[in-house]
């Protein structure tokens, strides 16, 4: 691990150094022991805006209890708990981002409230049948979301605090943090609402009040690698039982590294990553801004995916 370690700090440090990312904070975990990083400007304790993370690292996890508890199947439909046009997609096919809807909604900045964003996603049409095309689509983990809140009784937000946060111990992790500002770390500087921070990033879950399935969640490196630890040695069946599929190189809610291999992937439009290697008891944690002061940094998209081929070891699905 060592030379793992010096590898990829010096990706990170280089991409500091060329000012593609103002910090970057990142976590290594081999068999329980972890080694924490802060470059350039990143410090501990910073809050990251986690973006799609949310959807592993929140939504699919309180599923997945749920699941292992009986009281969510991966076979029930959208239409068992609300009316909608895609009542016929299963809670697997959201999983797989196989439900044929498309991958966001046009122009969310038309919508004058929550409700009206959640009811443009009930009327929203799958554009495939289920199982024919791979669409990563927020609109997937928008529902789950609320199919949790059905089940749950509660809001997202207290259900993912009480039954998965709380007992992880991961206390400085959820929706709509308080703190001081300046334990966030700053993202776009947008059009619509200028500069973003402290607030969620993603223009969709902003329009859900800063509260939904698919992104919103803030985090820090020590809460993930709390998150990861637990994910890399706990017996519940469901997280057991993830490498039981592999589906446009997905299985349920995560991306599978490489074709064979009990490696697990995901990323945020923020700048996280987060990789569990099974295999070895490995976790990479990574967190940046790389959408300040604006979005389409594609430096930062290749200094992320060159970290992770070198932590797993080899490229995306065989990828050189």
């Amino acid at each position: 691990m060592a030379e793992i370690e010096e590898k990829i700090t010096d990706i990170f440090k280089e991409a500091v150094k060329q000012k593609i990312v103002n910090g970057v904070s990142y976590a290594l975990i081999d068999q329980g022991r972890i080694s924490r990083h802060y470059l350039g400007q990143a410090e501990p304790g910073q809050f990251y805006d986690l973006a799609s993370l949310t959807k592993v690292v929140g939504t699919a996890s309180g599923i997945f209890k749920e699941i292992d508890e009986g009281k969510i199947s991966l076979d029930d439909q959208v239409g068992d708990f609300f009316p909608a046009a895609c009542s016929a997609v299963t809670v697997k096919d959201l999983l797989l981002h196989i439900s044929g809807l498309p991958a966001d909604l046009d122009n969310v900045w038309q919508y004058q409230s929550p409700r009206e964003v959640w009811e443009a996603v009930l009327a929203t049409k799958p554009l495939y049948l289920p199982g024919q095309e791979s669409i990563y689509s927020d609109l997937n983990f928008i529902i789950l979301g609320k199919i949790l809140e059905q089940v749950s009784g509660q809001d997202l937000s207290s259900f993912l605090r009480e039954e998965i946060f709380a007992p992880l111990g991961m206390l400085e992790t959820g929706f709509l943090l308080k703190g001081k500002r300046d334990r966030f770390v700053k993202t776009e500087v947008t059009k619509e609402r200028g500069q973003v921070w402290g607030n969620v990033h993603d223009e969709t879950a902003w329009q859900m009040g800063g509260l939904a399935g698919h992104a919103g969640l803030f985090s820090t490196l020590d809460d993930l690698a709390r998150f990861s630890s637990f994910y890399l040695t706990t017996d519940r069946p469901f997280v057991t039982s993830l490498f039981d599929y592999d589906c446009f190189e997905r299985t349920l809610a995560w991306i599978r590294w490489q074709k064979g291999r009990r490696f697990l992937w995901h990323t945020g439009f923020t700048g996280p990553g987060l990789g569990l290697d099974f295999e070895n008891g490995r976790t990479l944690v990574i967190l940046a801004s790389s959408v300040y002061p604006k979005r389409g940094n594609e430096a930062w998209l290749l200094a992320r995916r060159q970290a992770a081929k070198t932590f797993f070891g080899g490229g995306y699905r065989q990828e050189k």
